[in-house]
Order: C-alpha cells, then structure tokens, then sequence
C-alpha cells in the first residue's frame, strides 16, 4: 500500500457540506428532508393534495349520509 500522499486526491463536481449541528441551518436542512420524505409517500405534493381532497369528500359524504 502506497502512502496517503503517493497519489493526488479526487474532488468533486458540487461538493455539499452539512451545516454545523444545532445551528438555525441545520434545523432547516434536517426539516426540509423531513417534509421531502413525508410528501414521497404520497407520491409527491401533488398526491397529498389528490389524498386529501379524497378524504375531504368522503367526510362531507358521510355527514351527508347521517342527515335525517
């Protein structure tokens, strides 16, 4: 094995660097990749919003339904 300065080191494109923990960055960062991981179940923000307008309905139905 060659030593770490037998061969230059690669850099990249975009480098990405995480802002410090605890700081308002990185509270941003952390709760972006929240909201992005929470609209993929739905499959995206489109979907959330076909989800709910369903689920709207079908509770406007059922008090319908109820009425005497």
């Amino acid at each position: 094995m060659g030593s770490s300065t037998s061969k230059p080191r690669k850099g990249h494109k975009n480098p990405q660097h995480l802002p410090k923990v605890g700081t308002p960055e990185n509270l941003e960062w952390r709760h972006k990749g929240e909201r992005d991981d929470a609209f993929k179940v739905f499959g995206g923000r489109t979907g959330a919003i076909i989800v709910a307008v369903l689920v709207a309905c079908a509770l406007v139905g059922l008090i319908l339904i109820n009425l005497p």
